[in-house]
């Protein structure tokens, strides 16, 4: 009787802030061949963005995640996440939401976004604890997705990092009022520069969690994005590619010091 071979468990985090052009970069990566014809399995996706917008249009389904859960147990999961607080209290997010089966919505407008993320961390937690392969997306300017990254490397998944900078916040401000004019989401100007520096803050702790890391820098508009980093961990020790130092980017020399 042959042995069944288990799938290697993964996850991979897209990291970076507001308006770095994470969604560029998560296109071509999705559409990157391991085989012939054979393209990347990124498994489930993850992103507290798209939850947020059925929110808003109407209500969101744990179906397509394959996931049952009760209010009761979002509330029990909002008091330990991290993402609660003074002004978001587990009240308030318990008065926010109302689920029918597997169907969620909202009952208190102002309340969308934090609502989303901690239905994004509830799916992320429930994936590992089935042990299912997963993606996710985030801006990473909180250390709860430090803590779910950890989860998963301890639960035996190899952790991929993507994280896509920029050499100055103010590269992100205007390209997030740039999508606010075709429609897109809004985020305020104050709120892009503070998530930039706790997200730039955040990267080497996160590189260390990873299996690999994968660093690129979007900064240039109208231009593509480049690879400016990349490492592999082989026997316990990252193995970096060598990159000529005129192709490095100033982020990530300031945020990820290897010397």
């Amino acid at each position: 009787m042959s042995e069944q071979i288990t799938p290697q468990l993964r996850l991979r985090v897209f990291a970076g802030p507001n308006g770095s052009g994470k969604s560029t970069v998560i296109k071509r990566i999705r559409e990157t061949e391991v085989n012939e014809n054979v393209k990347l399995d990124l498994g489930v996706y993850i992103n507290a963005d798209d939850i947020a917008q059925s929110l808003k249009t109407g209500m969101f389904s744990f179906e397509p995640y394959e996931v049952n859960c009760t209010l009761a147990d979002l509330v029990k999961f909002g008091e330990t996440s991290g993402l609660l607080s003074d002004d978001f209290s587990v009240e308030q997010f318990s008065k926010s939401i109302k689920i029918s089966g597997r169907k969620l919505s909202l009952t208190i407008a102002e309340c969308l976004d934090r609502v989303a993320q901690i239905i994004a961390r509830f799916l992320r937690h429930a994936f590992i604890a089935a042990k299912r392969r997963f993606s996710f997306e985030t801006v990473f300017s909180h250390e709860s997705n430090l803590d779910d990254m950890r989860l998963a490397a301890e639960a035996g998944y190899k952790v991929y990092l993507y994280f896509v900078g920029t050499e100055s916040p103010e590269i992100n401000k205007f390209r997030v009022a740039l999508r606010v004019k075709e429609g897109g989401h809004h985020v305020p100007a104050d709120r892009i520069g503070k998530r930039y520096v706790r997200s730039m803050e955040l990267l080497k702790e996160a590189a260390e969690i990873a299996y690999q890391g994968y660093f690129f820098d979007n900064s240039v508009n109208n231009e593509p994005y480049r690879l400016v980093g990349h490492f592999k961990v082989i026997a316990g020790e990252k193995e970096w590619d060598v990159i000529p130092d005129d192709q490095m980017s100033i982020w990530l020399r300031k945020y990820y010091p290897r010397s």
